[in-house]
């Protein structure tokens, strides 16, 4: 005869256990709902933060592309003149390739940080 005494005892403590573990599970469940709303929240300032950034990057680039632009049509308007303003044209020139290398500037400012993180990448990945 098989004594089933011992197999009580560990069906006892298995669901002792397996109770142990539920209470522990509801007892997060509230918790883990506590935390959804700070998550939330943080992603809705990271998604503001990113805008805010986003518009300023824009207005950066947009400022000396349409001073090239301005500057152009100046260097066209000197150039129909009879006779020529070259002197105009130069400086119109001069600022036009002053307003393009800040835009290059600025472009490059933009993807150092993103370059940067992809070489870290590719540097982890050749570990």
């Amino acid at each position: 005869m098989i004594d089933t005494r011992h197999l009580s005892a560990a069906l006892d403590d298995t669901q002792e256990e397996f109770d142990g573990a539920l209470d522990r599970t509801h007892a997060l469940t509230p918790a883990s709902e506590a935390l959804r709303e700070p998550q939330v929240n943080l992603a809705h300032d990271h998604i503001t933060t990113m805008g805010r950034l986003t518009a300023s990057v824009a207005n950066e680039v947009t400022h000396p592309i349409a001073t090239i632009l301005t500057n152009a049509q100046a260097a066209r308007h000197f150039l129909d003149h009879l006779p020529p303003d070259l002197d105009e044209v130069r400086e119109a020139l001069d600022c036009i390739v002053r307003d393009a290398h800040r835009a290059s500037a600025l472009i490059d400012w933009i993807r150092r940080p993103l370059q940067g993180d992809a070489a870290e990448e590719a540097a982890r990945g050749d570990q």
